[in-house]
């Protein structure tokens, strides 16, 4: 039997490369691609540690699907555009957007939202859905359909004025809006606190227990 050499040098070397690709993927040092079959899953793995998206102004953004850069192409546009699948983006450790697949919910432009509940184990999906997810101080959805011009896909475009998000109890939301971000507990090492973040953060927690103690006396 004869054997042809150039072949199996051939053969070999593209194994090695091959095997090279797959060890480097897990590592991290390439990315592996994700199927684009128009599907987007959702599960509590999908949220991690703000930390570790993008940062674009205030928010933080990512993409289930791999477009990152389609997805950051929008977050930095000045003149709006529509989110592609698979985007994620978050003002806040316990809530989330994610960009689904088109036609998915029409009436939220396909955005579906989460509320979060996280922790240094990950997070836990306490409220997912359309029109009808809401925090304390009302939907997700109300917030999202404010006239803003331009706006991005019912998320304000980099660089220009967004309807203010206002928190009761005098809370400085610029303020507060950091700290929050910052106290992230999925990530390993939060960042340290300003003194005026920790106040903010103080007259929320006050907030919050008066909130919670309304709700009791109502049950």
């Amino acid at each position: 039997m004869r054997v042809n050499t150039k072949k199996m040098v051939l053969c070999s070397v593209l194994s090695l490369l091959l095997c090279t690709a797959i060890q480097a993927c897990w590592k991290g040092k390439m990315p592996m691609a994700t199927p684009q079959n128009g599907q987007v899953k959702v599960t509590e793995a999908s949220f991690k540690c703000l930390h570790e998206m993008t940062k674009v102004d205030k928010m933080y953004v990512d993409n289930l699907l791999g477009d990152l850069d389609g997805t950051l192409a929008v977050a930095n546009s000045g003149s709006g555009g529509t989110y592609p699948t698979g985007s994620v983006v978050q003002l806040f450790p316990g809530e989330a957007m994610v960009k689904l697949e088109k036609g998915a919910h029409p009436s939220t432009n396909d955005w579906e939202f989460f509320v979060l509940d996280v922790s240094p184990e990950g997070s836990k999906i306490k409220q997912k859905g359309f029109e009808e997810v809401k925090n304390m101080f009302g939907t997700c959805i109300s917030c999202h359909s404010q006239p803003s011009a331009p706006q991005a896909d019912m998320i304000c475009a980099a660089g220009h004025a967004c309807p203010s998000i206002n928190f009761p109890g005098g809370i400085n939301t610029k303020v507060l809006i950091p700290a929050l971000q910052k106290t992230d507990k999925r990530c390993p090492s939060p960042e340290s606190l300003t003194p005026e973040e920790i106040v903010e953060l103080k007259k929320l927690e006050a907030v919050l227990a008066a909130a919670r103690a309304a709700a009791g006396g109502q049950q």
